[in-house]
């Protein structure tokens, strides 16, 4: 392009600019200013969405985990009764009647357990929980091996005769004091534990749990609408993938045609494979939403703030500048009149702070999406502080009381120490949906920093320090129940402070005060303790 046809098109640009209004510049340039804001919102929405569907491919490894988790737990709890069992004399000495008595009472007792039976070395029934026709188990594959390895042995998932339903067995030889096996103790144990957490994950997610042999014949999936269960899928591409390996995370079609998400894990001494699924298309639906939500937000914001800036300034400036043109226009005139001088209009400040009033709304709109918590989902500390001061801000006739609970977790930083940060973030996030699940909809639970937490309790009309006391021993026992990471049981406690707004302290920031005074009084008292401020010594308040 040459220089002359270059300085014609910069010409005929500087003209058109020249033409356009102070009012569609100042539009022009507020726009440019909000696109790197606008550019940075929509990519943090995008970070976002990746992180829903990050977030959805590790809860369904979890759950899988955590089904696997449980299966160990009921056969290691197999293997205690088992072995309590075999310390009976009726049971030992296979005593007709008072075995099959002790063996019923023993079945009644556990509810994961089909039975329990009692054999001689060759196989055959000497009592049983159950039923005591003769019956021979001498070529069962668990029989053989717990006889040759005179050891506890665990079989692989077999289908009940009478159930239909998927089991495993579980066999402990009773020795003799040369080393021979004279008895042979036999407990079945039943997947009650995958129809809890089937629908527990269909709650949540809509998913579907499947368990799978070691090779690859579905023994139980729920729901099941297409009839599988009992089918060998070892050749669908996902189930070779997922034989493969011990525990993981795969993406592709499902044994329905659907494509999802599913996290699978390997149950011990079996082989068999847990796999929990969901929908990717639903995953994405639901991060497809937010997305839109976040966009649609921010592009009203746009919106609102391109029509406020379009009102200020007519009102501002443009009516202004308009009433001085009439009064030039007067004062060339012949109508001039030294008694009526010409005046700009009264200033309409409304439409100022009504455009104030949204931004605001808008600033606590997109503040919240930075307000949270990312480990535990809970609310971080600078929304706890913004809650507060809105509480704060509330008239005195819209307020409602409130219980104040301040929580610290006892034996925390150990974990830390012994076994690294990453143990430490997965009990924080285990407490963090611990709290959630111990508070009502509506209350308020963060955050604070570290293992400190803080809960705010809407209270009930005539249960005020009641509830309160009732939420918190709720909260320690909760908190106190192990914690299952990484094969390790880890246990911790908390202390809880108690503070009520307004009938211990009038003023919300004294309140919280007493709240942390309660709390410091609670760790000083011994670890797992609730204090309330209103149970402290006046010296003893005012001494912490």
């Amino acid at each position: 392009m040459s220089l002359v046809k270059r300085t014609r098109i910069l010409r005929r640009a500087q003209t058109l600019w020249a033409r356009v209004g102070l009012r569609a510049r100042l539009e022009a340039f507020i726009l440019l200013a909000l696109l790197p804001m606008v550019g940075l919102v929509v990519v943090l929405l995008l970070q976002e969405r990746s992180q829903d569907i990050e977030r959805a491919r590790e809860a369904t490894r979890l759950l899988a985990d955590r089904g696997a988790q449980q299966q160990a737990q009921i056969v290691q709890q197999a293997h205690s009764v088992l072995q309590l069992l075999t310390l009976v004399p009726d049971i030992r000495e296979a005593s007709p009647e008072r075995c099959a008595t002790m063996l019923k009472q023993a079945t009644n007792l556990y509810p994961w357990s089909t039975g329990f039976a009692l054999f001689n070395p060759d196989g055959n029934l000497l009592c049983s929980s159950n039923r005591n026709r003769p019956m021979n188990v001498a070529d069962r594959d668990y029989f053989r091996k717990a006889l040759a390895t005179r050891g506890f042995t665990v079989s692989n998932f077999l289908i009940g005769q009478n159930s239909k339903q998927p089991r495993v067995v579980t066999a402990l030889p009773i020795l003799d004091d040369d080393g021979s096996v004279s008895r042979m103790l036999v407990a079945g144990v039943d997947l009650g534990w995958l129809a809890e957490l089937s629908t527990e994950i269909a709650h949540e997610s809509g998913g579907i749990v499947s368990l799978f042999d070691s090779q690859g014949t579905i023994l139980a999936r729920v729901p099941d609408p297409q009839g599988l269960v009992g089918q060998p899928m070892a050749d669908h591409p996902m189930l070779r993938s997922i034989l493969r390996e011990e525990v993981g995370i795969i993406e592709g079609e499902g044994l329905d045609g659907v494509p999802r998400i599913s996290g699978f894990s390997t149950l011990e001494e079996t082989g068999a494979k847990i796999v929990v699924a969901v929908a990717r298309d639903d995953i994405l639906a639901a991060a497809d939403r937010n997305l839109m939500l976040g966009t649609g937000v921010m592009a009203g914001v746009v919106l609102l703030i391109a029509g406020g800036v379009w009102v200020l300034m007519e009102v501002m400036v443009l009516r202004g500048l308009r009433d001085l043109k009439a009064s030039a226009a007067f004062l060339s005139s012949d109508l001039f009149d030294p008694n009526a001088p010409c005046i700009p209009a009264p200033l309409h400040t409304s439409e100022i702070g009504q455009v104030a009033q949204a931004m605001r709304t808008m600033g606590r709109t997109l503040s919240a999406i930075a307000f949270e918590d990312r480990l535990t989902g809970l609310a971080n500390r600078r929304f706890f502080e913004a809650h507060v001061e809105r509480l704060r801000e509330q008239p005195a006739q819209d307020r409602d009381p409130l219980a104040i609970l301040y929580i610290d977790l006892d034996g925390f930083k150990p974990i830390n120490d012994e076994h690294g940060h990453h143990t430490g973030d997965i009990v924080l996030k285990e407490i963090g949906t611990r709290l959630g699940r111990c508070v009502r909809q509506g209350d308020f639970a963060a955050r604070l920093g570290g293992d400190e937490f803080a809960v705010l309790l809407a209270l009930p009309d005539g249960q005020q320090g009641h509830y309160a006391l009732d939420v918190a021993r709720r909260i320690i026992d909760s908190v106190s129940a192990p914690i299952r990471v990484d094969d390790l049981d880890i246990q911790i406690g908390c202390s809880i402070g108690v503070a009520l707004w307004p009938t211990d302290a009038a003023d919300l920031t004294l309140a919280l005060q007493n709240a942390d005074r309660a709390l410091y009084a609670a760790k000083r008292a011994g670890r797992a303790r609730v204090v309330s401020y209103s149970d402290l010594p006046t010296d003893t308040a005012l001494a912490t």
